[in-house]
């Protein structure tokens, strides 16, 4: 049976300098969602979010708690590394942990949007993350995606951020054809990724577009058929 003490345990370690530490609170919270434990730490966690008062999520053990403290595991991790991170362990359980957070079944009957909080400096982070350690997108773009179909949740992120994730994904997928035209199969799945991602993106804005938006994704449409043209993918008549 999973208890306060065991969430804070845990998240105690995730805020220390030193890696070491880190890495293995991660794999101890691994433990904890994964397998036939998983259903009585996630519960005690969505009983607590669901119980606590608003400014009262970023501390105990809470789902927004603990989101938060693996988000900052994150960034101490590519730190640590100098942007040049291709791994890190606290991105694979932070995408487990909202995937966890969001399960219905792991979840106490009447509460949902879990994340609220936190959804905000979610997308956020997502944006600073996937631009400056690309190679953490394919942990992050999952995250991405469930989170933007939650309406409740899209409708929190700053048009801005909605904004620069959209341009960063076209220039992602004007760029992935390059892939699409070699025989790289790894190189094919990521631009398949990508697309898919956006396509998200596209499909579930927080709110109605603005000129200024609609002007970059048509730019950014050009900028991709543009290349599919110059990679012989179509010809004009």
């Amino acid at each position: 049976m999973a208890t306060a003490r065991d969430v804070e345990e845990v998240v105690q370690k995730l805020a220390s300098d030193r890696a070491r530490p880190r890495d293995v609170r991660v794999k101890l919270l691994g433990t904890w969602l994964q397998g036939d434990r998983a259903p009585t730490f996630c519960r005690l966690l969505a009983r607590n979010t669901a119980r606590a008062k608003p400014g009262h999520l970023a501390s105990g053990a809470t789902w927004p708690f603990l989101i938060t403290a693996l988000a900052k595991c994150v960034l101490a991790d590519i730190a640590a590394k100098r942007r040049g991170a291709t791994r890190s362990a606290a991105a694979g359980m932070l995408r487990a942990a909202v995937r966890c957070a969001e399960d219905a079944r792991l979840s106490v009957a009447g509460h949902s949007l879990l994340l609220i909080s936190v959804a905000k400096q979610l997308f956020s982070h997502i944006l600073e993350v996937i631009k400056d350690a690309p190679s953490f997108q394919l942990e992050y773009s999952p995250i991405l995606r469930q989170l933007l179909t939650v309406k409740e949740y899209r409708y929190q992120m700053k048009p801005r951020t909605y904004s620069n994730l959209v341009v960063l994904y076209m220039k992602k997928v004007a760029t992935g054809f390059d892939a699409n035209f070699s025989n790289q199969a790894s190189s094919k799945e990521e631009s398949f990724r990508c697309t898919w991602t956006l396509h998200v993106l596209l499909e579930n804005p927080p709110g109605d577009y603005p000129d200024t938006m609609r002007e970059e994704v048509l730019n950014g449409f050009c900028a991709i058929f543009s290349h599919i043209r110059r990679q012989g993918g179509w010809k004009a008549d």
